[in-house]
């Protein structure tokens, strides 16, 4: 999202070149000051959003979960296929053997081990994301709490 500051018009699309604040406040006018600083509808704005955004995160984490436990248990799938197939090919090898053998060479094995790594970062991910958006919650609040006391 991009705002466009002479109009307040918000749109999707990213800005060419992401600007850092300046350090030197004090040296910036009072017009610079009101481009780089939100307004007191955007914080609100903001922390609406962020709130509904936060509460989709359960249900969003919850479905990610879903899809590694399922990644998780075609895993076992996989390898203990792989290991009776590798049983009859290999009567005497120890089940720790075979399933060494099936990890390193059973394609239906790699390919489930990748599917769970993916979904193991899907996850993670997720939780990053969900834990991000609690921080800008904190911080909104705190902006917009700064702003009703300054606007009274």
């Amino acid at each position: 999202m991009n705002v466009d500051q002479s109009t307040g018009e918000v749109t999707d699309d990213a800005p060419e070149s992401m600007e850092l604040v300046p350090l030197n406040l004090a040296a910036l006018s009072e017009d610079e000051l009101l481009a780089v600083l939100p307004t007191p509808v955007q914080a609100a704005g903001a922390l609406i959003r962020a709130r509904e955004t936060n509460a989709r995160a359960p249900r969003a984490l919850s479905r990610y979960r879903g899809i590694l436990r399922k990644a998780q248990r075609d895993k076992k799938v996989a390898l203990g296929r792989a290991v009776k197939d590798l049983r009859a090919e290999f009567p005497r090898a120890t089940l720790t053997e075979l399933r060494e053998l099936a990890y390193g060479a059973d394609e239906r094995v790699i390919a489930a081990l990748d599917a769970e790594d993916d979904a193991w970062l899907a996850f993670e991910y997720a939780k990053d994301f969900a834990a991000a958006i609690q921080e800008d919650i904190e911080i909104l609040r705190s902006l917009n709490a700064n702003f009703r006391g300054e606007h009274r």
